[in-house]
């Protein structure tokens, strides 16, 4: 598990120090730093993938941020940067040099010793975006080792060639099997978890491994009975966005790190619900995830979860990103607590009071 994030003169941050929960909700009005810390994360993984953290690699596997310029704080008062992460076994320290025009900074402190069983560089890891797969005819489908790694891609594409070659498999989350059902299985969570969030919905997977490509449809439950299976492109849009998410979240073993953003995208609010409880149930059995979402209805199957004792409310942290009028419009953090009941101890100014500003509007 990631501990702690300590981040300096990176994008809009001149310095933040967070430590972190098995569930972290990032919340916060757009353009206040959520995406720059999972960025923080993406680039330390692709940069050690490449050149064992040699230097910070800004284009690669996972994200592309352009040159150092696009990087360096505005203000900065040292033209460095750093990254540093704290795990339970090991911390990774770095001090980028900065060039303005390059896409590779050098790291000055060179000697990064990461075990083999970190869970931001080892295989421990899965990274959903926001741009994730949408309906299509056919689907690309991964090569073994990409599919024994867990590796989606980062629009989780992989995750239906997964499913279709792992969906026997028992998952391991023993808090994630929906509603302590006696099947185990892949296949059968995600149809548990998919009905929630889009009733009445199965995926049907075929995968062709000739012309190494997949291909997905859908059957509705009606009744006792099913519909014939319809392609992708013929139903709605945010099932197949929201797909991958659960594939992901119910394939993750203890001990894990995900890192999601915006899973709640094109899902209907009751989806979303329980789309939040399937998030804080994984944390609850070692999961670790980071996601950013704009959702109060996700939040609140959070806060349901823990009412109802299937998540400790100490392992769930929100942090809301603003700007500090009064400190010079610098980035930072609120840390709002939710207790055992559910409840949020303090609401500051944009954090899901849009409701409450537009019905006083109304009234």
């Amino acid at each position: 598990m990631i501990n702690q994030i300590l981040l300096k003169n990176f994008k809009c941050f001149e310095s933040l120090d967070l430590e972190l929960k098995p569930l972290n909700v990032l919340m916060g009005l757009n353009g206040m730093g959520k995406s720059t810390l999972l960025q923080s994360l993406l680039l330390l993984r692709q940069s050690y993938q490449e050149n064992r953290l040699s230097a910070l690699k800004l284009n690669g596997k996972y994200i592309k941020l352009g040159n150092g310029s696009d990087i360096l704080y505005e203000r900065a008062e040292e033209e460095k940067i750093s990254l540093n992460v704290k795990e339970e076994h090991c911390e990774i320290k770095t001090l980028f040099s900065y060039a303005s025009g390059s896409d590779l900074l050098e790291n000055l402190l060179r000697e990064c010793v990461i075990p083999s069983d970190s869970v931001l560089f080892g295989n421990h890891f899965i990274y959903l975006s926001a741009y994730r797969i949408e309906p299509r005819d056919l689907y690309r489908i991964a090569d073994e080792k990409e599919l024994a790694d867990r590796d989606f891609g980062n629009t989780g594409e992989y995750a239906i060639h997964y499913l279709n070659v792992y969906g026997n498999r028992p998952i391991e989350n023993d808090s994630a099997i929906y509603n302590h059902t006696e099947d185990r299985s892949l296949n059968q969570q995600v149809k548990s978890w998919l009905s929630l969030i889009a009733p009445g919905i199965l995926p049907q997977i075929s995968v062709n491994t000739s012309l190494r490509n997949a291909e997905l449809k859908y059957t509705f439950r009606e009744g006792s009975e099913n519909t014939n299976a319809y392609k992708s492109v013929n139903v709605g849009f945010g099932i197949t966005y929201v797909l991958p998410i659960v594939i992901a979240i119910l394939s993750a073993k203890p001990g894990d790190l995900l890192l999601l953003e915006n899973p709640e995208a094109h899902i209907h609010p009751a989806g979303q619900r329980w789309l939040g409880e399937l998030i804080a149930q994984a944390c609850a059995g070692g999961v670790q995830i980071l996601v950013e979402t704009h959702s109060d209805h996700v939040l609140n199957g959070i806060r349901l979860t823990i009412k109802k004792a299937k998540l400790s409310p100490e392992k769930a942290g929100i942090f809301f990103f603003y700007k500090d009028e009064n400190d010079q419009y610098k980035h930072k953090t609120m840390l709002p607590s939710i207790d055992a009941d559910g409840r949020i101890d303090i609401w500051p100014e944009g954090f899901l009071d849009e409701w409450d500003n537009a019905l006083l509007e109304l009234l």
